[in-house]
């Protein structure tokens, strides 16, 4: 009996020292030093913005980390409703130009997931005069691929981050349902990023050449709890590693993933991007099919290896059950080449 009161005793004591150790993100320390503003998706049911704050903390930020709530509770009238959604994109505009005239010169990000990108952007278009923000993360986006970010990209002084995923079900399957939040139709960002819209003058191609830079989800990302899903980038291990260095100005924690894509430059697809994108050129297949027969070993060398083969058959199945592999593995091989397996 002593037993089982001691161990509730010390639970009551651990639970009680766990509270007073949580984090104050909104302490008047952490205002000083900049601040970050997180908004979650559609219908706020989801504590995504719960898991970015906890990535972001554990990464070293060390700012004040607000939550802005701005859903009604409806999944869908959260998405269609435009007027409403950027009446409080205003609102966050004003509280970016009030943080800004009583902390001038703090860095200041936005981060915004889902739905809430779209609000994140258009508070970006808002801002009066010349105010402008550090920069800001967008996951998976459902704006429009299409969707025109110059103006938003103009009140950025560092970079626009997008995180897409090829395997996003919500944005292939639901948001094409239920229509992007911007209403313009069409995929959502966050499934392959943005593309530079139609007939974009020179001013635009120059601010999307420079300030915003497109992330796709890869297999490597599973090992920080991002399994390619709508929400796997809100993953506090995926935050800390990817998200956290952005906000303080620094490199990513290398993991071997491939490096941030510009909008001007060709996007390097991972695995399922490319089975997803199904078609190839003539000039590729012809190109492909002349260095394959280019390369071809002659037939009587491909019987004498054949022959190699069939003498040499243990080697095929040289693994230890339990024991791993005889062979090395590089880990730093994994989709870091184009169609290469280790």
């Amino acid at each position: 009996m002593r037993t089982v009161v001691g161990l509730l005793l010390a639970g009551g004591a651990l639970a009680v020292a766990a509270g007073c150790a949580e984090v104050n993100y909104t302490s008047a320390e952490r205002y000083e030093r900049g601040l970050v503003v997180c908004l979650g998706g559609a219908g706020g049911m989801m504590m995504e913005c719960d898991r970015v704050r906890e990535g972001l903390a554990s990464g070293g930020v060390d700012r004040a980390i607000e939550i802005f709530e701005w859903s009604r509770g409806g999944v869908i009238a959260d998405q269609a409703d435009v007027a409403e959604n950027r009446r409080r994109a205003g609102q966050l505009a004003r509280r970016i130009e009030a943080y800004l005239q009583e902390f001038r010169g703090r860095p200041v990000h936005l981060v915004g997931v889902s739905a809430g990108t779209g609000l994140v952007v258009w508070a970006l278009e808002e801002l009066d005069g010349d105010d402008k923000v550090t920069g800001a993360v967008l996951i998976s986006s459902s704006l429009d691929t299409k969707y025109d970010l110059t103006r938003a990209l103009d009140r950025v002084t560092d970079h626009l981050y997008s995180f897409s995923s090829v395997a996003d079900t919500v944005l292939s399957l639901g948001v094409t349902w239920t229509g992007t939040v911007d209403r313009n139709g069409g995929l959502a960002a966050g499934l392959f990023g943005f593309s530079m819209p139609d007939n974009a003058p020179e001013h635009s191609r120059e601010v999307y050449k420079d300030k915003l830079a497109q992330i796709g989800w890869w297999p490597g990302d599973m090992i920080l709890g991002h399994l390619g899903d709508h929400l796997g980038a809100t993953s506090p291990l995926f935050v800390r590693a990817r998200i956290s260095p952005m906000i303080l100005g620094r490199k990513p924690e290398r993991t071997g993933a491939p490096e941030p894509v510009k909008a001007d430059e060709p996007k390097a697809l991972p695995v399922s991007g490319r089975l997803a994108e199904g078609r190839r050129t003539d000039l590729m297949r012809r190109d492909w099919r002349a260095a394959a027969a280019a390369a071809a070993p002659a037939p009587e060398t491909r019987k004498a290896d054949r022959r190699a083969a069939k003498e040499d058959k243990p080697r095929f199945f040289d693994w230890n059950v339990g024991g791993g592999a005889n062979r090395p593995v590089d880990e730093s091989q994994f989709f870091t080449e184009s169609g290469r397996l280790p």
